[in-house]
């Protein structure tokens, strides 16, 4: 109910005034509207109440202050002065950041209010009012944080050098939404491709053909920025030898003429070999430092895919090519093994395996290079061997050789949490021995018994499963203590069983869809990375024989497991 007058309303004790009259003070007597209590409860729920204040508290800076910390919108009814104090603008937009376009034109240009109003949270800018999006000052101090922030400025920032240099310096994207003019600016596009290489695509053709700007767009990229270069570059020998030098791997972009130069070739080879890991600081409990391949399977594969451009007659004519290019893969080879940096591999000869592989594809003899380091391996390997595995009889020889794989492959990445995860990593009941009992298993169930069948099934009717026939062999065969268990799903597999093996690891045997077929996984989580193995049917009989053997022993290599893991704890000091 709407009060009529101060004279009539007989119940003006602030009590009632707070409760009949919370969002009016227009009715309300002096004393209620100089009440300082009143009028900031009443404001708090109602700011516009705030013009109906007296005089006294409206001018008085403390009370006014007050009054917006309780609640921001007041500062849309303070005077212009007010509107003006930095102090008081700063607690309005903390409030609320929506607040700045009430402030004055000096406040709503401030650096501190602006970014005062984003909660910090520059990338606020995005959606900002316009005149928050051309301020120069504040845009400049976002840019230098959030580079992509410069799509959203205004045409006019987006076309200032300074700003556009602050964008391209933390974004390598930025130069995409500078104007034309800037992005064929030479200062500014060789500020972005020193921030990241990348930028090139955005720089204007002119530029694309500037020596200088693609060199360091080379340097700071990793990725493949020859797409974006003028064809003259692309051709230029400075330009190629940049890239291969600093990313090797990079050669199937080249130019195809360029791959076809035997130097270029030659140059690659040997910038895989200088790419490598350093020998000295790669081992067990610590990553590679190499600025380009952070491991050797890479490196192993670019360098392959630039062997194979050189053609087979040049391989033939020429020995000392030959011989040159299999002194590099020897000595690729001989990086990635040295004695006490990988101390649990005998040797490591995949390299020049593939080297030899290639050779007898070609129908030429392989060097002579190649083939005495084949020899020298496979001598060392063999006496490696019989110096660390003598002494055990051949199925637990079988298992150390597995269990000494794996270490490599799943002990690595304890590293990157400290030595406290570390030892809890090569603890007994830790990931160290779990992860080698699972890969155990695998390497049983898919190599050494070789249960798979590696024809394409699909294409061969003669391979159709009987699925009630492989329950019941199973059913029969397995141990009571295996959980024999048949599920149905309606999506990818029809139906499959899981033989629960102990230590948590599962055997699961599923019949695929549309397919007929029967295939082997181990772990129910190894579905989501890898595929399982085909099962030829008139095998099922093996796989069964492998399951049993696999809980008959499965206690005793755990303990071997857990032996290894405390001489690896021992080793490191963990």
């Amino acid at each position: 109910m709407e009060l009529e007058s101060a004279e009539k309303n007989t119940d003006c004790k602030k009590e009632n005034v707070i409760r009949k009259v919370p969002d009016d003070l227009r009715f309300a007597p002096d004393s209620v509207r100089s009440d300082r209590i009143i009028v900031l409860k009443v404001v708090k729920s109602c700011p516009s109440a705030f013009v109906y204040a007296s005089d006294e508290l409206q001018n008085d800076r403390k009370f006014v202050k007050q009054a917006v910390n309780i609640n921001a919108e007041v500062i849309k009814y303070v005077s212009d002065k007010f509107k003006n104090d930095k102090s008081i603008a700063l607690i309005a937009v903390r409030k609320n950041g929506g607040i700045l376009p009430f402030l004055s034109e000096q406040m709503q240009d401030d650096v501190d209010v602006i970014e005062a109003s984003f909660g910090g949270k520059l990338f606020k800018m995005r959606s900002a009012p316009e005149r928050v999006r051309d301020n120069k000052e504040f845009a400049i101090k976002a840019l230098s944080m959030y580079g992509w922030l410069l799509e959203f400025l205004t045409e006019r920032l987006r076309a200032d050098k300074d700003v556009v240099t602050a964008a391209v310096g933390s974004a390598w994207n930025a130069l995409g939404f500078a104007s034309e003019e800037l992005r064929g600016d030479r200062d500014v596009v060789l500020a972005a491709v020193k921030h990241d290489g990348y930028a090139l695509q955005f720089a204007s053709d002119e530029l694309k053909d500037d020596k200088e700007i693609v060199l360091t767009a080379i340097d700071t990229h990793e990725g493949n920025v020859l797409c974006y270069v003028s064809e003259r570059l692309r051709h230029d020998g400075d330009v190629i030898r940049a890239v291969l030098d600093a990313h090797p791997g990079q050669f199937e972009n080249l130019p195809a003429d360029v791959q076809e130069d035997l130097d270029y070739i030659l140059f690659g080879l040997e910038s895989v070999v200088r790419n490598l890991p350093v020998p000295d600081d790669y081992s067990f409990f610590k990553d590679s430092i190499s600025e380009y391949y952070t491991d050797f399977a890479q490196s192993e594969e670019d360098f392959l895919d630039i062997f194979e451009s050189i053609p087979v007659e040049v391989l033939t004519d020429d020995p000392d090519l030959n011989d040159k290019v299999c002194l590099l893969a020897v000595e690729l080879n001989s990086a990635y093994y040295k004695e006490g940096n990988y101390p649990f591999e005998d040797v490591h000869d995949g390299i020049i395996r593939s080297m030899a592989a290639l050779y007898e594809e070609y129908g030429i003899p392989a060097s002579q290079v190649l083939k005495d380091a084949i020899e020298k391996l496979r001598t060392e390997s063999a006496e490696k061997k019989g110096e660390k595995y003598g002494s055990l009889d051949p199925e637990k020889r079988s298992f150390y050789e597995t269990l000494d794989l794996y270490e490599i492959i799943v002990g690595r990445s304890a590293t990157k949490y400290g030595a406290e995860n570390e030892r809890e990593y090569l603890s007994p009941d830790g990931g160290f021995v779990k992860n080698c009992m699972r890969s155990f298993v695998k390497d049983l169930v898919y190599s050494r018994s070789g249960l798979y069948h590696e024809s394409v099934l699909w294409n061969d009717d003669g391979y159709e499963v009987d699925l009630d026939k492989a329950y019941k062999e199973i059913s029969s065969r397995l141990s009571p203590k295996m959980n024999v268990v048949r599920n149905a799903n309606d999506f990818y597999y029809s139906e499959n069983v899981t033989v629960e093996l102990t230590g948590g690891i599962q055997l699961i045997i599923v019949r695929a869809l549309p397919h007929k077929i029967m295939e082997i996984w181990v772990n129910k989580i190894d579905s989501g990375r890898e595929h399982g193995k085909w099962l030829a049917p008139d095998r099922l009989s093996e796989f069964c024989d492998m399951a049993e053997h696999i809980c008959g022993v499965y206690g005793e290599y755990r303990l071997i497991a857990e032996q290894r893991a405390a001489e690896l704890r021992d080793i490191f000091g963990l």
